[in-house]
């Protein structure tokens, strides 16, 4: 799944909360948050003989998929279960799964992409608790690539002192956004180079608007029109330039501060509000609510750089379908070049990540009186972590039938599946992240074509990435009363400040006002959190050398 996939799914994730803070409690539904739950897991047993029924709501990436594919029947086989799958799409699981949940519908699994989804579902006690000594005992190849790649996402099953869930990660999702330009524009303005500072860029999109990088005659192009689609990407690759997250929390002088009320934010700002000024940013940009306006300017020749662009595929001319595809259809001699992430005043790299951490599965309610599919899950799990072919059997299908491997072009998905939608045994998906709902870099790499990883350490290397010091800020307990309002307001305040609307001389009544309408309540939270963070990692062995780690 490309980041901007995943991106996609996170954003409808967001409105998830909002239907299940809605639910009413279900009469007899079990215990809540904080509550031990009644299995006495020292004594379950899984009987590996044993078949078991198994119904798996899955990612909601796959609506249209059906139900005996072939991965399903080989994990069915390989684990002695009979998978029920439960296929949504965003909608469904919006609107249709709380329904579920509260007519006692309960699948075994749940997926879920935002710790507010699993506190709804904790109060309404539609799932059950899972000790993190079980996951240690029961998973530990598992347990070792989640610490290394996504150690944030313990936090997100972890409530009350307890565990609900298994966290997931996806070990490609550690690398920082990048962008791209168009590299004629850049050569016709008399650009030789991607720019390399926030000066450079700034300089490149001036020339794009006033130097007629089209040679149409006119000035009918602008260098930018940045996505306003979502918080994560709003302007994050300037804000990046002066160490700034400004929709995250960090961890600054050993405190955890939230990014856009920090100084370099205001820095940020006042580069934003300057390029507005000098006409070099599409002002129709407030109208991208979906982050295809920008697409679309870009392709039609309107503006020469475009964020975010990290998928190597997107650049490949050849590949039917790609952005630079696109592109070419419009202008035949159009040409695209990856812009790393601009560099800080130090001249580092610095861009925006996601990190590693991933979402949740959780177990519903009723697994308590079969705890044995709890363990059988973990063993599933674990052993495909453990096994470099069965990882790439459950993520890609069966070589030789679905997909094939060559040296220098990586995993080349096979006629008639090539390119298919949909997880059927006729129609198989080339990436499948259903069943099992996490990435290894390990086994990627191994299969990726040489280019792709170069490519990759070449424009988007980790060591450049900023990220979320929580993973993810909706894990902190005022989350749900404050967090997107407190977004709202403060995009709100941003696109005011970048168009001259409030004076960037205000910039501290902002800050004030964010931090009364919650922020400050918000940011004791995130360093409770931050040390409750480190305390689980201790106890999960994910804390590593010179953090300090508790108790719980």
């Amino acid at each position: 799944m490309s980041p901007r996939e995943r991106f996609g799914l996170l954003v409808v994730a967001l409105g998830v909360m909002l239907g299940l803070a809605l639910i009413p409690e279900k009469p007899g539904a079990g215990s809540r948050v904080g509550d031990p739950g009644s299995v006495s897991w020292d004594q379950v047993i899984d009987d590996p003989g044993m078949t078991l029924d198994l119904e798996w709501q899955g990612i909601f990436a796959y609506a249209s998929a059906k139900e005996d594919s072939w991965i399903e029947t080989m994990l069915e086989d390989r684990f002695q279960l009979r998978i029920h799958p439960v296929f949504l799409d965003a909608n469904g699981f919006q609107r249709r799964r709380p329904m579920m949940l509260t007519g006692g519908d309960f699948p075994d699994v749940m997926w879920d992409g935002d710790p507010l989804g699993l506190r709804n579902n904790l109060r309404n006690g539609f799932v059950t608790e899972v000790p993190v000594e079980v996951i240690l005992r029961e998973a530990p190849h598992y347990v070792a690539f989640l610490n290394r790649y996504g150690r944030e996402a313990w936090l997100y099953t972890h409530a009350a002192g307890r565990n609900y869930g298994i966290p997931t990660f996806f070990g490609d999702a550690f690398r920082p956004r990048i962008g791209a330009w168009r590299a004629d524009w850049l050569e016709a303005v008399g650009i030789d180079r991607v720019p390399e500072t926030v000066a450079e860029m700034g300089e490149a999109l001036r020339r794009f608007r006033y130097e007629d990088p089209n040679g149409s005659g006119q000035t009918d192009t602008y260098g930018w029109s940045p996505a306003f689609f979502h918080w994560s990407v709003f302007g994050s690759e300037v804000f990046a330039a002066f160490d700034v997250l400004p929709f995250d929390f960090q961890r600054v002088d050993g405190q955890v501060v939230w990014g856009g009320i920090q100084p370099g934010a205001l820095e940020g700002l006042r580069v934003l509000r300057q390029w507005y000024s000098d006409g070099l940013l599409d002002p129709d940009f407030l109208l991208d609510t979906r982050g295809k306006l920008a697409e679309g300017k870009f392709i039609s020749g309107r503006t020469g750089y475009l964020y975010p662009v990290d998928d190597p595929v997107a650049y490949d001319a050849e590949m039917p379908g790609s952005l630079c595809a696109n592109l070419k259809s419009f202008h035949p001699q159009a040409r695209m070049v990856a812009g790393p992430p601009v560099r800080n005043a130090q001249g580092q790299r610095r861009g925006r990540s996601w990190g590693g951490a991933g979402h949740i599965l959780q177990f519903s309610k009723p697994v308590e009186t079969h705890p044995e599919k709890v363990l059988r899950t973990l063993r599933m799990l674990d052993t495909i972590a453990a096994d470099a072919d069965l990882y790439l059997a459950t993520r890609y299908g069966r070589r030789g039938t679905h997909w094939e491997h060559d040296p220098e072009q990586g995993i080349i998905p096979l006629d008639p599946f090539r390119g298919n939608r949909t997880l059927s045994s006729r129609e198989m998906l080339p990436v499948n992240t259903f069943f099992f709902p996490a990435v290894i870099p390990e086994y990627e790499d191994a299969m990726a074509a040489p280019r792709v990883r170069q490519w990759r350490d070449t424009h988007a290397h980790p060591d450049w990435a900023l990220k979320n010091v929580l993973g993810k800020s909706d894990v902190l307990p005022s989350a749900s009363r404050y967090l997107g309002d407190l977004r709202n307001f403060q995009i709100t305040a941003y696109v005011e400040f970048i168009v001259g609307d409030r004076d960037l001389e205000s910039f501290d009544v902002f800050v004030a006002e964010w931090r009364r309408r919650g922020g400050d309540v918000l940011t004791r939270e995130a360093n409770e959190m931050y040390a409750t963070m480190l305390s689980v990692w201790e106890q999960v062995g994910a804390l590593r050398p010179g953090e300090a780690g508790g108790g719980l």
